[in-house]
């Protein structure tokens, strides 16, 4: 009874942190590293709007064999190469924005990052330790310098790293290796867990296609390419086709195996280029090549409708009756009627312009004559496509 009701001291406010950004990939060219991924949505270690106010990039080049940095050194200003800014949740109550015009993420978006491969990043900056040379206690080896000499102002210095982040059971690569991690910021500036780290070979890239031919159908474009010699043993090649106007997303959805991608559709009257980037795979890792020179085409509308079909003619007093079956052509501008009689005259139009009805009266018939009739039809195109004539239908006027 004496302890009934009484209050305890207060509790210390929880401290969010966001949770650690998904789906993270890279995409690698000859002359960037793009980081793909998906803010999160929640705190890592509380409810309500995620407190997310910023990423952060971290980078650093790893020579083969030696050892990663931990998450301890990782996550310093040395190795920070980007932030990206986050618009925070809106709160119940919150006025709408005066502008849609920010162009900041918000949590849940798809987001991206590019670095530029520059000769400073593909340099290694964590090498292995020397043979006969252990680490100092208290510190970290770093690789050997000339005497008195210091790093330049604001430089970056080599450095490797006493444990690996993970274990892993792959074979250690032959070549360096660009290693990312990133991390969510919440608005206090406490960081959350890390997302799992992402390596990137630096190896060369393939060569580019080459001899691009772009080709079009009433439907889509084609573009096909001669593959670039490999070297014996070289992982084999895929391939990316991308308008040159986008080239931050390919058009196919996946790498292509054959030299030839042909579901572009096609825009007529209207030039469009085309380059084609080579695709090798390595530790998972789409490593592409620089574009190839662009391909460029003017797609003309030379395709004309097909031939009506199901034509029927009927003589009634009042003149001779046509009626056919629809054409399904989406740039159909309509139908021109054609007379002749069975004297082997050339067939006359009797409708100057197209018409959009499937039907038709000839009033101009005089009672007895046999007369012979086909149909045409005309699409929307600069200058005009004509379909093929119709099969003739043959009525005696009364």
């Amino acid at each position: 009874m004496a302890g009934c009701g009484k209050e305890g001291p207060p509790l210390p406010p929880l401290r969010l942190v966001p949770a650690p950004v998904g789906e993270v990939s890279a995409r690698r060219t000859a002359s960037e590293v793009e980081l793909r991924f998906v803010l999160p949505t929640r705190n890592q270690n509380g409810p309500g709007p995620v407190d997310l106010a910023r990423v952060e990039i971290y980078a650093v080049t790893v020579a083969p064999g030696a050892t990663p940095p931990d998450n301890r050194e990782f996550f310093s200003k040395q190795w920070l190469v980007g932030t990206l800014e986050v618009q925070p949740p809106a709160e119940e109550g919150d006025p709408l924005p005066e502008s849609a015009a920010d162009p900041r993420p918000s949590p849940g978006d798809a987001a991206r990052f590019v670095e530029k491969v520059t000769p400073e990043i593909l340099a290694p900056a964590v090498r292995p330790e020397p043979e006969g040379r252990g680490q100092e206690p208290g510190g970290r080896g770093q690789e050997p310098r000339g005497r008195g000499q210091e790093p330049a102002s604001g430089a970056q210095k080599p450095a490797t790293a006493a444990a690996p982040a993970q274990a892993t059971t792959e074979p250690a690569p032959t070549y360096p290796v660009r290693l990312y991690a990133l991390r969510g910021v919440g608005r206090s500036g406490r960081a959350g867990p890390p997302a799992p780290r992402v390596a990137v070979p630096l190896v060369d890239p393939p060569q580019p296609p080459t001899h691009i031919e772009v080709t079009f159908t009433e439907r889509a474009f084609s573009v096909s390419w001669f593959p670039p010699v490999l070297e014996v043993g070289a992982a084999p090649l895929a391939f990316n086709v991308y308008a040159a106007d986008a080239p931050a997303r390919p058009l196919n959805a996946s790498p292509a195996a054959a030299a030839a991608f042909d579901e572009i559709r096609v825009r007529f009257d209207e030039e469009q280029c085309f380059a084609v980037r080579s695709v090798q795979t390595i530790q998972n890792i789409p490593i592409e090549s620089a574009p190839s020179p662009p391909a460029c085409v003017t797609a003309r509308d030379i395709f004309p409708p097909a031939a009506p079909r199901g034509l029927t003619v009927i003589a009634a007093p009042e003149g001779i009756s046509l009626s056919w079956d629809a054409n399904t052509e989406a740039d159909l501008a309509g139908y021109i009627v054609l007379r002749s009689d069975e004297s082997g005259a050339a067939f006359q139009p009797l409708t100057p312009e197209p018409i959009r009805d499937t039907n038709y009266r000839d009033t101009t018939v005089q009672s007895g004559v046999t007369y012979v009739y086909r149909l045409v039809a005309v699409d929307k195109a600069t200058p005009p496509n004509t379909s093929a004539q119709s099969e003739p239908e043959r009525a005696v006027a009364r």
